[in-house]
């Protein structure tokens, strides 16, 4: 920063600390800390290389940093707390950032209803939650983009996943564990393996910017899944210890979080709509005859049932540590460790069974046509009723290690080099159990017209509850091998992400340059390797040919009401070492063997920035101007099998095959900002942006195989070829400042694809690749000989996205002094793009893509996002309210087909309250002591999902969530 004669003040050098040492969130607000409400400001980050970033020089208005847990010569310490000081510290962020960024300091995540960060980043303007089946924020959407279109960093670096994509699960990252958390929309030079979308960048603690030693507890009680019965539980306990030895020269802290608990809700899943025959009471015929019988009525379920009653436990543990050295203000490193467990448990119980077209004592209503009771005759084996059990459990283990030395070489150049592992590991095992009665059966129902979960009877409803009248069995036949049984499934893959990186840093002081302050260059090095061992099998008899029923285990039980419907089942704990009675039959398909790969990617980054410390005519311009170049080699390892067009129970696979690609990519970024003065500032930002590819779209599986439905020969593949997602990005926002209490923002942005990723099926002759997996013949009854679909993912070319974005906060003490205390956040967000892409609705990259499916827009785009919070904090006493919605999208989930692939599916709109009560003694013995109630999913949303034909995939009611947390610092 310049004063008026155009040279740089002393303080704004002061206030220039080295690289590592800015960007720290500070004191008072680390982990559980943010819950006690004390909390000292920080300056406004700027992003940087690694885990920091150059700091601006105060202005007015701005909270002033603190280097070394001491405020700078000349300034006075500035305290604020609570609700505010994080508003507050968040506004500083926005408004000194030579970016267009969000942020969160500590005291917003703990002051939020949040246990997670994810949660935390979708109360930022732009930033909208992504939530799964279970209501839980696992990631979050920038700007109306795919998650899969973030960076992911922590303290600067790029951070592995569980999952099969590089999508990090930000529920992984308890919030007690994090300092802070920034969201960068405009590209920066220096931040590498940033996103298209944006980049996500959390923040742990510097030790050393605390004043003194703190230690801090804290405790929460909670009841999920409340207006469900029955509902859940929830504890949690988190510690802190932050201290300063050696002279303030040794800092360290270490913070522990644990959490169990359980949920449950109530599920419908909808197998097909089809026409039905109404048949009234007495009409006991196989065809429909008006009168009696009436065709073309409906029924939500009538394709087939599935209502499902879920019981979800969830284990974590969370462990962060941060040992700094720091002997002079010439030198600092920091070893920083990482490390998260996460078990969790889903044990469905439901409902199921295929429907046959015709329902007998059938009552229609005149006006919609829709049954509202009737009764369905099933038979005894396939085709009655299903009693389906599954349990799906995933062990997650998360370690990161970072460490990274600073060093002031003299008064103009500075270093830094950073040196770090990060790797994730899933084990997730999918168990499932079918069971029956032997004989058949009838099936009565009513339903209110509109109503999706009806009431249910059967003859006999104790034989669906003792042991001795229903057995586990071949139930429905959908072992799709002729004489094998299928009495359960087990499935699941072990996925390992690790990555090893190194980066160096060098920052040059321009003194007396009139348009650059500073130089800054480096480079970084990573090897990223993802491997994923998919094992299938099936869950049949211990009988040599696996016929036969399997009884219930010991330890069974009765689940009640099961999906609402008001029918009862016997249920059990399925378990990876199985149960008495059962054994596993390995089998294999095209979709299996292509489930198993290694992707690995060696990626050199180089980077320079200049940045921008200027004046155009009267207004004050900072910014920067920089170029990425990255160099990227990627190759993957997969199966290439002849599997045929049936399921097999021998591997047909030759073997692992490798292929891969080298490519570089030139990434310019221009950022400024204009100080138009009183409060007014304009920014501008250019650049291009890379996202890389799916790890599952980069495998190098290929597999030949037919498809029986339509007689035809049939292929797919991974494409270990692809390039990244690619886009040119420009920016443009107005901001109206308050001082650090207030503000005012408009924003717009376009983005111009170049490239995208898509699935895409063409008709090929694959006379040539079967022969290289080993099929020199074309099965009997198939059409077309060798030519058929060729089906895998491809770079795309054209379209755009482009929306804009609005944000305000306002403590309402600044219209009038009696709302003291009182205050809103607002922000909208409207999104749109031109892209095109083949309708893959509920497929999964091995399917071949229909051509009369149509195309749907980009995956995960919402085109509105709305959030409107209402806090209070006064005396001590803090309330605050949340009101977020966002508009139908197309999101990825699991499990929706064969084989556990993340597909895509339509989400419908989605609506969440959350709030929150607390109060915090302010003096005597019992300071530092703060309760607080908190609740999430208030308005009791429903997740659902729809088909590429609209019909109800699944809904998912979740229910309430209310915890009263204490904590406490010494």
């Amino acid at each position: 920063m310049k004063n008026s004669t155009g040279k740089r003040s002393a303080a704004a050098f002061k206030l220039k600390p080295t690289m590592a040492f800015a960007g720290q969130a500070t004191a008072g607000a680390f982990w559980a800390l943010a819950a006690t409400g004390a909390a000292y400001a920080q300056a406004a980050p700027s992003p940087a290389p690694a885990a920091s970033a150059t700091a601006p020089a105060s202005e007015p208005g701005a909270v002033t940093p603190m280097v070394g847990g001491k405020a700078p010569p000349g300034e006075q310490q500035v305290v604020v707390t609570g609700i505010r000081r994080g508003i507050e510290a968040a506004i500083s962020v926005k408004k000194n950032s030579d970016q267009i960024v969000e942020a969160i300091s500590a005291e917003d995540i703990g002051k939020l209803p949040d246990t997670t960060v994810a949660e935390s980043l979708a109360h930022l303007p732009g930033v909208t939650a992504q939530r799964d089946r279970n209501g839980v924020a696992t990631n979050v959407n920038i700007r109306g983009l795919s998650a899969d279109f973030n960076g992911y960093l922590l303290n600067g670096r790029e951070q592995t996943s569980t999952g099969d994509s590089r999508t990090v699960d930000l529920s992984v990252y308890p919030a007690e564990l994090l300092a802070g958390a920034t969201v960068y929309k405009t590209s920066d030079a220096s931040v590498v393996t940033a996103g298209l979308a944006g980049t996500i960048d959390n923040k742990l603690v510097d030790p050393l910017a605390f004043p003194d030693r703190v230690i801090a507890v804290s405790g929460q009680k909670g009841h999920p899944s409340i207006g469900l019965k029955p509902h859940g539980d929830n504890n949690r306990e988190s510690i802190t210890y932050i201290d300063q030895f050696a002279d303030r020269k040794i800092g360290l802290a270490i913070g522990f979080v644990r959490s169990d608990g359980s949920s449950t809700q109530l599920g419908v899943t909808s197998w097909a709509s089809t026409n039905i025959n109404a048949h009234a009471a007495g009409d006991e015929s196989s065809t429909c005859v008006a009168p009696t019988c009436q065709t073309g009525t409906n029924l939500p379920f009538g394709g087939g049932m599935g209502f499902d009653s879920e019981k979800y436990t969830d284990k974590r543990t969370g462990t962060a540590a941060i040992l700094e050295f720091r002997p002079n203000d010439r030198f600092k490193t920091e070893l920083d460790i990482y490390h998260a467990q996460i078990n969790t448990d889903t044990h469905h119980t439901t409902i199921k069974a295929p429907l046959p077209g015709d329902v007998y004592d059938a009552t229609v209503d005149s006006a919609t046509k829709q049954i509202t009771s009737g009764t369905y005759h099933l038979g005894a084996n396939p085709g009655g009723l299903i009693d389906y059990t599954e349990n799906v459990f995933d062990d997650d283990t998360l370690q990161s290690l970072g460490w990274r030395s600073d060093l002031k070489i003299n008064d103009t150049w500075r270093a830094s080099l950073d040196v770090n592992q990060n790797k994730a590991r899933r084990i997730e095992r999918d168990i499932e159990a079918y069971a029956g009665i032997t004989q058949a059966d009838d099936v009565s129902f009513t339903l209110p017209v509109g109503g999706v979960v009806p009431h249910l009877s059967v003859l006999a409803p104790t034989s669906y509850t003792s042991p001795g009248t229903i057995v586990i069995r071949d139930q429905s036949g959908w072992s799709g091998i002729t004489g094998v049984p299928q009495d359960g499934y087990d499935k699941g893959p072990t996925t390992i992400d690790k990555l090893s990186a190194v980066r160096l840093d060098f920052t040059h002081d321009l003194a007396g340059n009139s348009w650059f302050s500073d130089l800054q260059f480096g480079a970084n090095w990573s090897e990223r390797s993802k491997n994923r061992t998919a094992v299938e099998a099936l869950i049949v008899a211990d009988t040599p040919d696996g016929t036969g029923t399997i009884p219930f285990p010991s330890g069974s039980y009765v689940v009640p009401n099961v999906g609402g419907t008001g029918l009862d089942l016997l249920s059990f704990n399925p378990t990876a070492d199985l149960w008495p009675g059962a054994r596993l039959q390995q089998k294999f398909n095209n979709d299996i063997l292509s489930k198993s790969w290694n992707v690995t990617e060696n990626v050199t980054t180089g980077y320079g920035k200049l940045d921008i410390d200027s004046q155009v005519g009267q207004i004050p311009v900072r910014g920067n101007v920089g170029l990425q170049v990255v160099y990227t080699n990627q190759h993957s390892q997969g199966f290439r099998a002849n599997a045929g067009p049936d399921v097999t129970l021998t591997n047909p696979a030759a073997g692992l095959s490798t292929a891969g690609t080298r490519y570089t990519d030139y990434l310019p970024s221009l950022n400024l900002v204009g100080d138009l003065g009183n409060g007014n500032t304009l920014r501008f930002g250019a650049s291009e942006q890379i996202a890389r590819p799916d790890m599952t779209d980069l495998r190098n599986s290929y597999a030949v195989g037919g498809d029986t439905t339509n007689n035809i020969e049939t292929s797919s593949s991974g494409n270990p070829y692809l390039k990244p997602f690619k886009a040119k990005a420009l920016d443009l926002s107005y901001e109206k400042y308050f001082a650090n209490r207030a503000y005012f923002a408009g924003a717009v942005f376009f983005k111009k694809l170049d490239t995208y990723i898509t699935q895409q099926s063409a008709i090929v002759d694959l006379q040539s690749a079967a022969a290289a997996v080993g099929q020199t013949s074309i099965p009997v009854g198939f059409k077309n000989g060798w030519i058929g679909p060729y089906t895998e993912a491809v770079n795309g070319h054209g379209g755009n996205v482009k929306g804009i974005e609005l944000s305000a906060s306002l403590p309402f003490n600044l219209l009038t002094r009696y709302a003291d205390g009182f205050g809103t956040s607002l922000s909208y967000s409207n999104t749109t793009s031109s892209i095109r892409q083949p309708n893959v609705i509920g497929l999964n990259p091995t399917q071949t893509i229909p051509g009369t499916g149509g195309t749907i827009g980009l995956p995960g785009l919402s085109h509105i996002n709305e959030k409107i919070e209402l806090y209070f904090e006064k005396w001590g006493f803090s309330a605050f309210v949340s009101d977020t919605y966002r508009s139908a999208y197309i999101g990825p989930v699991a499990n929706t087909t064969v084989g556990g692939y993340p597909t895509l599916i339509n989400i419908a709109s989605q609506k969440w309250i959350s709030a929150q009560m607390g109060y915090e003694f302010q003096s005597g013995w019992l300071k530092g002591l703060g309760f607080r109630v908190e609740g999430n999913n208030l308005n009791k949303p429903k997740y659902t999902e729809y088909k590429a034909d609209h019909t109800v995939n699944q809904q998912n009611e979740t229910g309430a969530s209310i915890d009263l947390r204490v904590s406490y610092k010494l």
